[in-house]
């Protein structure tokens, strides 16, 4: 089971349907095309930084006695992009003022968004308020749901 990040736009509210749901898990693209898929996610450092890594490290596997070492380091850097990469997405879309909604763990997108859209419907009709930019939040509160990057979720999930 795995664990949807659900962001929203800048100064949208929760129930928008321009929500972004991340998947907090192993991500099959980014392990075969690492810094395709951090290009494509609009991650362009550490894209540029994983193709020339990956550039380097098959120019080393030509070194007599290096191959064996170059090819541990590319399944490392691809099992760490594929990994930590959906995270780094999340960051990103955080440093542009997306607001993190919840954090939703469910079997695929499609419960995540049934189970995410039930809740927040359920909270605008009741009249609790739903979480503010993060602008307009506390101090206090603006670190406990930020997405990082780490072996340590900020959130206590799994």
């Amino acid at each position: 089971m795995a664990s949807y990040l659900i962001m929203t736009p800048p100064g949208a509210p929760a129930t928008d349907e321009r929500a972004r749901f991340i998947a907090d898990g192993f991500s099959w693209p980014a392990f075969f095309f690492p810094a395709l898929w951090l290009l494509s996610k609009h991650a362009w450092l550490p894209g540029i930084l994983v193709a020339v890594l990956q550039i380097l490290l098959i120019v080393s596997s030509s070194v007599p006695g290096a191959f064996a070492a170059s090819l541990i380091m590319q399944l490392a850097l691809s099992l760490l992009v594929s990994l930590e990469g959906p995270l780094l997405v999340a960051r990103n879309l955080r440093k542009t003022d997306w607001t993190l909604r919840s954090i939703v763990p469910a079997r695929d997108l499609e419960t995540a968004e049934e189970i995410y859209f039930s809740n927040v419907s359920a909270t605008t009709h009741r009249g609790t308020a739903t979480a503010l930019p993060s602008s307009k939040q506390p101090a206090a509160k603006q670190g406990e749901n930020t997405a990082g990057l780490g072996l340590f979720e900020p959130y206590g999930e799994r």
